[in-house]
């Protein structure tokens, strides 16, 4: 199914939700709507969007599209079906979760205290996915401490290579992070988090340092630290460096950081993240020993 058949469909789905619609009248003349509804829950999400009885009364397929795009947080369903594929995935997965209008107040509030936005499309899918596929993984640190076991060792280590380079290539969590809580408003070394395991269910989740007295897990960590990127956002970042400010650079032109002395292929150099800053950094090769720049990167054959 592509993605625009997906949203389709789901507002077929709306539309079916909405025409289970019962009014009733009180004595101020005041109209009072009730649903039926089993895929959406549309009379909260109406509120949400502040539609009057003639928007409420207006049942029409277009309509349903229409709120469809709105539930993804786009103004409408023109500008919806138009958005490039990382956001159309984003879009799909946001909607098979947003049922009424707290899942969306809670997802905006987790995007804000996170600060993941501040990445890109890239890294809020790759966090969604995290936030929503883990389920009820979440909910492991809601349980009584005699349910759960608190991993050390071998079993801690391997729990945190999931958050390698090779299994997180969009996120900007490494291990060596430096990370704040937003629960606890405390700051720490990603690697000083716990992992506990469900003792019934053995799944495992990251959480904060502080447990148990603070019940944040990893999806709660804000970055505070630089992060070297890897996969798709480091490649983006190196081409975008040669477009906007090396044009004379092919990925392959031999440079020269000035800082370090050092002689490396362009494609070598590091793509950094800093929290303050929108878009991916280009540095020397050697970074973080190195702080050379894009700027500091001299073609070699001119040395």
């Amino acid at each position: 199914m592509s993605h625009e058949d997906f949203f389709k469909n789901e507002a077929k789905k709306f539309l079916k939700d909405w025409r289970t619609q019962t009014q009733t009248t009180g004595s101020d003349g005041k109209i009072s709507y009730h649903y039926d509804w089993k895929f959406y829950d549309v009379d909260d999400l109406f509120n949400f969007f502040e539609l009057d009885d003639k928007d409420r009364q207006e049942m029409q397929l277009a309509r349903a599209q229409h709120y469809i795009a709105k539930i993804a947080g786009y103004k409408n369903w023109n500008e919806l079906i138009k958005v490039p594929e990382p956001e159309f995935e984003l879009a799909e997965l946001l909607v098979g979760r947003f049922k009424n209008s707290q899942a969306i107040i809670d997802w905006i509030e987790t995007v804000e205290y996170t600060g993941v936005g501040q990445y890109g499309v890239e890294a809020v899918l790759d966090y969604a996915k995290q936030y929503f596929e883990l389920g009820d993984r979440k909910e492991i640190v809601n349980l009584p401490t005699d349910k759960i076991t608190i991993l050390s060792g071998k079993l801690k280590l391997a729990e945190f290579n999931k958050f390698s380079a090779e299994n997180n290539p969009e996120g900007t969590l490494r291990k060596d992070s430096t990370v704040h809580c937003t629960i606890c408003n405390k700051d720490f070394n990603f690697s000083q988090s716990k992992v506990i395991r469900d003792n019934d269910k053995k799944q495992t989740m990251v959480v904060c340092k502080n447990y148990p007295e603070c019940k944040g897990t990893y999806l709660d960590y804000q970055v505070l630290s630089p992060t070297v990127m890897f996969g798709h956002t480091r490649l983006a970042a190196l081409e975008r460096g040669i477009s906007e400010f090396r044009t004379d650079y092919t990925m392959d032109t031999k440079v020269q950081c000035i800082h370090c002395g050092k002689e490396f292929l362009y494609k070598e150099a590091n793509a950094v993240q800093f929290p303050d800053k929108d878009e991916p950094l280009i540095y020397c090769k050697h970074f973080p020993n190195c702080d050379g720049s894009l700027l500091d990167m001299m073609p070699a054959e001119q040395q």
